[in-house]
């Protein structure tokens, strides 16, 4: 016996309910070979025809009265089958949720579902479960779905949303990256959210690797100034940074126009100023003015920022005068120490190649740290547009800078093409 109401529901399931990719047609053709050879009951057959005659027409109302009879008179596993899954049809169109959930139950419960509608209300059931906050049943619903198509990431994202709500960040974190890894596979691109959903869990999980292995894919994926200082902002917050560390992250987000508001023009400005670079200090200052980020009247109404530009400003022409003197006698010196501090110099004013110039003879003279030398190296030439030289530089840094090298070379890549980055490491 064939039921139109059968494959009327697979396509309504198919087409209907969120995150399903089956094909209504494949639905269709695969439930009507389940059907044959089914056992239907006399009883049955007879109960079911009033109900086919009215969903045919429509009128589900009429379904719905003439139901309790065909549910009744249900005997066999296949009676059983159709029957409930006629009833979840009919709950499906009136919104009852909880009608939905028990004909789910009962379907499964008979063990007649073919797979493709077993994903179908499995992902009915999780939805429910999981808006009426019953955790537990949406946690084994996704479970159950993401075992029977690990390439599903969309119900992957279900399943880590449900872990969060249960507060188990540690267990979405892996589900979250398994749906990336499927999307990746299916060789589509991943959504932007599922980057900054596995970012979020790693960064209110205190997980500083994750934090910066998910920054580092989201950037890579979407590069744009408002991800760059999310990333960077997470990065800060979960580190602790030394000074020049955190000056370093700030001048990327600088590059990346990342900074947004007067405390991020504060922070660097500051930090720069405090350092010894009054003329970074002051051109940081300028360019949130000039780009509205900070307002003319909120820079105006700025206690702290007018101190530092007020500090700052008079020490530019005599410090900038001074780096042809200090250039010299860093490349007479008889280690890289003056070189490292003049190049440093030319960083903050934005001299870069003078800054390439005199970081390579600091790595050649020796007695500096060469982690520290290999990344200003490495964000000068990035910043002069030097791609591949830039790359070398901050793939040689290791230890606690290596997280925030690996960013600069994301910079560096953006916009130019790939280039080959060290695995993402762990946070320093």
């Amino acid at each position: 016996m064939k039921f139109a109401t059968t494959t009327a529901l697979a396509g309504a399931l198919a087409l209907g309910i969120a995150g399903m990719t089956a094909s209504p047609a494949l639905a269709k053709k695969k439930e009507e070979a389940a059907q044959q050879g089914a056992q239907f009951s006399t009883a049955f057959r007879q109960a079911a025809q009033p109900v086919q005659k009215a969903m045919q027409a429509g009128d589900y109302a009429g379904a719905k009265a003439a139901l309790p009879a065909l549910l009744q008179a249900a005997s066999t596993p296949d009676d059983k089958y159709q029957g409930y899954l006629i009833q979840l049809q009919i709950a499906l169109k009136e919104n009852d949720a909880a009608t939905q959930n028990s004909a789910i139950d009962q379907i499964l419960a008979t063990g007649k579902a073919t797979p493709e509608v077993t994903k179908q209300i499995l992902n009915v059931r999780g939805v429910n479960a999981f808006n009426s906050n019953d955790l537990a049943t949406a946690d084994k619903a996704f479970t159950q779905l993401v075992q029977l198509n690990p390439q599903d990431g969309d119900t992957a994202i279900l399943l880590a949303q449900t872990k969060l709500r249960e507060k188990q960040p540690q267990a979405a974190l892996p589900v979250v990256d398994q749906a990336i890894q499927a999307k990746k596979a299916s060789g589509q691109p991943v959504p932007e959210d599922w980057y900054r959903r596995a970012l979020a869990i790693a960064y209110d999980g205190k997980m500083p690797a994750e934090t910066v292995k998910y920054g580092q894919q989201l950037i890579s994926a979407y590069p744009s100034p408002a991800a760059w200082r999310t990333v960077l902002q997470t990065y800060r917050d979960t580190n602790r940074l030394d000074q020049q560390t955190d000056l370093d992250t700030l001048r990327l987000m600088r590059a990346t126009g990342g900074l947004a508001g007067e405390r991020d023009y504060f922070e660097y400005a500051n930090l720069a100023n405090d350092k010894g670079f009054p003329g970074e200090a002051k051109a940081v200052i300028d360019e949130g003015m000039a780009s509205n980020m900070v307002d003319n009247q909120a820079l105006k109404n700025s206690k702290v920022l007018n101190e530092i530009k007020n500090l700052a400003a008079p020490k530019v022409a005599a410090d900038k005068a001074s780096l042809p003197a200090l250039d010299k006698a860093a490349r007479a010196g008889a280690d890289g120490k003056k070189a490292l501090n003049t190049a440093d110099a030319y960083l903050g004013y934005g001299m870069y190649a003078q800054a390439a110039d005199l970081y390579k003879i600091a790595l050649s003279k020796g007695g500096v740290d060469p982690n520290i030398v290999n990344l200003r190296l490495g964000m000068a030439l990035a910043r002069a547009g030097q791609k591949d030289a830039a790359v070398q530089a901050l793939n040689a840094v290791t230890g606690p800078r290596q997280a925030l090298a690996q960013y600069w070379v994301i910079y560096a890549n953006v916009g130019q093409g790939s280039a080959t980055a060290a695995p993402a490491p762990a946070a320093g």
